[in-house]
């Protein structure tokens, strides 16, 4: 099994410059994960511990308002979902819902814990990957809530 989640990692922007080896040891503190077209993933509100790698499928990111439920993103093969709960253990900020049928990789905080523990320079790898794709999506959406309130 390591060698198909390592696999499945290999070219995930997470992962860039990290060896196949690298992604195999990655691979045994991860857990396979499947739902069916229309399925809650997880919902706004609930505790989150885990994010999500999205392996085949699409997902669609929705957050509550005052007008009823407003689409964020829709997230395709390769793309992660769910980190900020995995960085923070606060409660989901929005609800994600399988829009076909999904296949996930899931990494919780006690597995991130235990690579800490046993793996420190590949959790750190793993860490400082997640901090600059983060920094990435805040800058983004910076610049989108300048134009948007400019117009």
């Amino acid at each position: 099994m390591d060698t198909d989640v390592a696999d499945a990692l290999d070219g995930l922007d997470l992962f860039k410059g990290f060896s196949y080896p690298e992604l195999k040891v990655v691979g045994r503190y991860l857990v396979r994960l499947s739902k069916k077209q229309g399925e809650v993933v997880f919902s706004e509100g609930e505790p989150g511990t885990y994010m999500l790698f999205l392996l085949a499928g699409r997902l669609s990111i929705v957050k509550a308002g005052g007008h009823g439920e407003r689409l964020l993103c829709r997230e395709g093969r390769g793309r992660m979902v769910g980190e900020m709960a995995l960085l923070d253990q606060e409660p989901r900020s929005a609800t994600c819902v399988a829009d076909t049928e999904c296949a996930m990789l899931a990494l919780n905080v006690e597995a991130l814990n235990r690579m800490a523990d046993e793996y420190p320079l590949l959790a750190y790898r793993l860490m400082s990957s997640l901090a600059k794709i983060l920094s990435r999506r805040l800058r983004r959406t910076s610049g989108m809530l300048v134009e948007f309130m400019e117009n």
